[in-house]
Formats: C-alpha cells, structure tokens, sequence
C-alpha cells in the first residue's frame, strides 16, 4: 500500500465531510516528502515518525508536535480500519507540552506607539504603503478580524454606505457580517479615497488591500512589516521566548471589550455570545481562549464580584 496515495484518499474523505483539514493535510505531505514518495506503509517504522515529530533533532519538541502526532495518528486509525496496515508507528505516549504560548494584549499605549511609529519609521515598506499598514492594524484591532479574513476582503465586501463588512473567506467556512464603528468607517473611507485617487480598481471583485500595483498585499508581507514596525518602536515583552504578534490585535480586541464591559456594568454573560459570533468562532470555547487575564480585566471582575458579594450580605437577614 502507498503511503502517499492512502494519505491523498485520508485527506479527501476528510474534506469531503466539510471539513477544511489544509493544516493536517500539509502536515502529512511533509511526511510524505520526508519519507519518500513511493514508501509503503507497511515499512514505516517508529523512528521515521520520532525523527519527524522532532523535526529532525532528537528529543526536540515544539509547540506543533502534538498537531503532528494528531495527524499522523489520525490517518494511521483510517489506515487499519481500511486494512491499509495491521499496526501503527506513531508513538502512543504524547510528549511533555511545552510552555503554553500566551497572546500579548497591546496596552493602549503600545497601540499609539505602533501608529505613530508608521508614519516615523524610515525604512522603506517595499511594495507596501505606509497607510495600507496603519489602515490593517486599526482594522484588527478595531474588528477584531484575523489578518487573513482583512486580506480577502473585496472592494464590495466594504459597504461603506452601510458600514458594514461582509466576512466571506473565513476559518469555519461561515460568512458573517459586522457592523462598523464610526472611527472604523471613517478610517477605511479614508484609505479608500487614497485608492481612488491613485486610480487603483474599485469593482466589486477587487481586492480592497493592495499594493501600489494593484495586486493584493499578502499576509507575509503584512507581518514581516509589522515585525519591523515592533521592533522599530519598542513594543516588546522583556525576557520572553513569544514577543507580539500582529495577531494578537485580534486577542486585544477581545480583552479590551470584555474590560469595556465589566467596566460599563453590562451583563458580560448575556453578551459573550454574541462576541463569539463577531469573532467567528463556532462556540464559546473557541473565544474563551481570546480572553487572556490582564491586570485590568482582573480588577474590573473583582469590583463586579465585590459589588456582587455586597448584595447577597445586604439580602440576608
């Protein structure tokens, strides 16, 4: 049996029932690659899969060896189900997790300081314009989007009239819409005059994002400049293996709304669904994982759980 032909037909089956799987199917091709195209199954052996889950080095793990360990072990279940193989080389014991990654929330002076920095900075941005850069960074953190959904974007999708966006190429496949705020839609009608009066297309198809030659800004491009600007700028975390990243935008929208709230005294339960929409997770749990505990979100809840206390003692008799 040809391990790269039953992996083709594991991933397939998969997407097949609707699911996206690109992340595992990579992960297999790699092995594949690493392997050899024409490898039976049945000849893999343990310390193929060890050596690949290592990344090549013995004994290292990393924050994706258990998304590969899932995946191998995965089409290795398929595999025996189909009789493609009587056994499994994939290790049954998981390696110890590394320490958890936690998402940087931009204070709102670090945000300020990115902003200036876009139009301070001297290095040149290649093909990308310094105000398509500010435009992203005000739109991630401002709506909360991933950097690959604002890249998408179409020129139709921004209803500038309605100041809405319409979010179609999304993680779960589910498009939805957002309503805009009047900072937000001031911001993107903006860079879209700066479009217009560069004579860049404005059909409903085009890109809304692009570069001075009309072709769309890609994510590489929209993080390596982000780096730069970081780094350019100061906004680091002292003495840590993980520094910010243009996507913890999306995490910092999520805490400083959440802190909004509490702050607000609105009623957090009843509105965290619909936050979950906005963000575009399929539950609660996906967003959960967006709300980091911040100094200021943790004193925020512990006035609501103080005010909160003193009701009950001031109720009983």
């Amino acid at each position: 049996m040809n391990l790269k032909l039953k992996t083709l037909e594991y991933v397939a089956s998969k997407q097949s029932l609707g699911m996206s799987f690109e992340t595992e199917a990579q992960i297999l091709t790699a092995f594949v690659k690493q392997i050899g195209d024409y490898v039976s199954i049945g000849t893999v052996t343990s310390e193929d899969v060890l050596l690949f889950l290592n990344g090549g080095k013995e004994g290292s793990v990393t924050l994706f060896w258990h998304r590969k360990h899932d995946a191998l072990k995965g089409f290795w279940d398929f595999a025996i189900r189909r009789n493609y193989a009587d056994r499994s080389p994939v290790p049954i014991r998981r390696a110890q997790m590394p320490v958890p990654f936690i998402p940087h929330v931009y204070t709102l002076d670090e945000l300020k300081r990115l902003l200036g920095g876009v139009t301070t900075y001297q290095k040149k941005w290649l093909k990308l314009e310094p105000v398509t850069l500010r435009t992203q960074i005000l739109l991630l953190y401002g709506a909360g989007l991933r950097i690959s959904e604002a890249l998408h974007l179409t020129c139709a999708d921004v209803d500038l009239i309605e100041a809405t966006l319409t979010i179609r190429r999304t993680k779960f496949y589910k498009t939805r819409r957002i309503a805009l705020s009047t900072h937000l839609l001031r911001v993107l009608a903006d860079y879209d005059q700066n479009r217009r009066e560069h004579y860049l297309p404005r059909e409903g198809a085009a890109p809304f994002f692009i570069y001075k030659n009309g072709e769309p800004v890609k994510c590489c491009v929209m993080e390596d400049a982000f780096l730069r600007l970081r780094d350019h700028v100061g906004v680091q975390r002292q003495n840590a293996r993980y520094q910010p990243r243009l996507h913890d935008l999306r995490h910092s929208f999520a805490v400083h709304r959440l802190t909004a709230w509490y702050r607000a005294g609105a009623d957090v339960q009843r509105l965290l669904p619909g936050l979950s929409t906005h963000l575009g997770h399929i539950n609660l749990s996906g967003t959960q994982r967006y709300l980091t505990m911040t100094p200021e979100l943790l004193a925020e809840a512990s006035l609501r759980f103080e005010s909160y206390a003193q009701e009950v003692l001031h109720e009983q008799p």
